[in-house]
């Protein structure tokens, strides 16, 4: 089992704050412009970029495979997940220097890919910021 750290949105176009709400957004899936690694039973963690926000945790449920939808053109890779208890706003979540441990800023990590992968350490310390 892997652990992941998932960026949504850009600085130019952030989620939405009521990110639930949003037209578009679906919950059972994350996207990308590249083909991710992640695997079924891998631990996913959520980051809303321009927000600095870590505001949800699950579980990988596929493969990485391409899909066709229109208007996700540049998005064509998809991972099925299962969210646990995902915050509602986003402005609930954790900030991302709240949780970087191991002497790894997951700031900068974030920056360089639009998905890294997590120590358990990490990923545990997400975790346990996020639990209500």
């Amino acid at each position: 089992m892997e652990y992941w750290l998932k960026s949504l949105g850009t600085t130019t176009k952030p989620m939405k704050d009521d990110w639930l709400n949003e037209a578009h957004r679906m919950l059972d899936f994350v996207t990308s412009r590249k083909r991710m690694a992640m695997r079924p039973g891998d631990k996913l963690a959520l980051y809303a970029t321009g927000h600095g926000s870590v505001f949800a945790v699950g579980t990988v449920t596929s493969f990485a495979f391409e899909h066709g939808e229109p208007g996700h053109e540049d998005f064509v890779w998809r991972v099925n997940v299962q969210l646990d208890q995902p915050r509602e706003f986003i402005h609930e979540g954790v900030p991302l220097d709240l949780v970087s441990v191991d002497d790894r800023d997951l700031r900068v990590s974030i920056k360089q890919k639009s998905q890294i992968r997590l120590s358990s350490n990490e990923f545990e310390a997400i975790e346990a910021s996020l639990q209500p």
